[in-house]
């Protein structure tokens, strides 16, 4: 294996992709977001802000519940950290982001009788325990949610939202967590506007995983629900039918249409089809099998 396939994405990689899965969302509700925003010609970035794109109430029907939970009150600015599985939201990591509200609020030209409208969200994996204990019963920290989101109040505010066993669609994918991504990506594929939205960073988020030494299989049938949902719900009726009346034909031309069409190669009419008997038609589509790659 070469050099570069061994070497892990860093993590400014890491970080976009987090910030790219979750632009939908937030735009979704009314907003615009940029993520991993510059502040200065040596590299100091923020994982994400969002923008409200005006002064309209925005559009949290739009989007399950779960989907938003801590950001239910979005602020006119709202800068966001975020820390994965390998990382920890401590008070180096919180000094830090107040330099960069500092830095966004220069860049913005936000000054003290505004800086009101800015809001910060720290979404973090592990329980920043070191910060919740210091802070534990004082007036600067309060729970909101046990054990889930917590407000730190010692500068300038900041929401504290822990994702550890969290089954949210997208932050439940950085998890580190098997058992946590699989009931996530179980969530994903009942949304087809989100999973069609984030499926083009998919296949990098399971190769961070595989460069990780995390086992992602990624599978044909989820390919097909990544970039084909509307074919998907197709060859799974095909299934059905082929089981529920005995007949293999059915299951397997199903599938061979759908093979062909995201190959973009249609070789057989479903009319061809209908006259092959059941060892000829496993044949074509194990041809066309071993041509989807993932």
């Amino acid at each position: 294996m070469s050099e570069q396939k061994l070497r892990k994405p860093d993590r400014t990689d890491w970080h976009q992709l987090w910030g790219l899965m979750m632009s939908p969302l937030f735009e979704r509700l009314g907003c615009e977001t940029s993520v991993e925003v510059e502040f200065s010609s040596k590299s100091q970035r923020l994982d994400m802000a969002v923008l409200r794109k005006d002064r309209r109430k925005l559009c949290y029907d739009e989007v399950n519940p779960d989907y938003y939970e801590g950001f239910e009150n979005l602020n006119e600015h709202n800068l966001i950290t975020f820390k994965s599985f390998n990382e920890v939201f401590n008070m180096t990591a919180l000094e830090e982001f107040y330099g960069y509200c500092i830095s966004y609020r220069k860049l913005r030209n936000i000054g003290e009788r505004k800086k009101h409208r800015i809001s910060l969200y720290a979404v973090t994996y592990h329980s920043p325990d070191t910060l919740l204990t210091r802070f534990g019963g004082t007036p600067f920290l309060r729970c909101v949610r046990e054990g889930r989101i917590y407000d730190l109040e010692v500068l300038t505010p900041v929401r504290v939202i822990i994702t550890r066993g969290y089954d949210h669609p997208v932050i439940g994918m950085f998890s580190g967590d098997p058992e946590q991504i699989r009931a996530s990506r179980e969530r994903l594929e009942t949304d087809g506007w989100l999973l069609r939205q984030v499926s083009p960073y998919l296949g990098r988020l399971y190769e961070f995983y595989g460069l990780e030494g995390i086992d992602m299989p990624y599978t044909q049938e989820m390919f097909i629900r990544d970039h084909h949902p509307e074919w998907h719900e197709k060859i799974q009726n095909a299934k059905t039918e082929g089981r529920t009346e005995g007949r293999t034909e059915g299951r397997l031309i199903g599938e061979i249409l759908l093979a062909q069409r995201i190959l973009k190669r249609p070789v057989w009419s479903e009319k061809e089809l209908r006259n092959k008997d059941s060892e000829e038609l496993r044949r074509i589509f194990a041809d066309l099998e071993a041509r989807l790659t993932f």
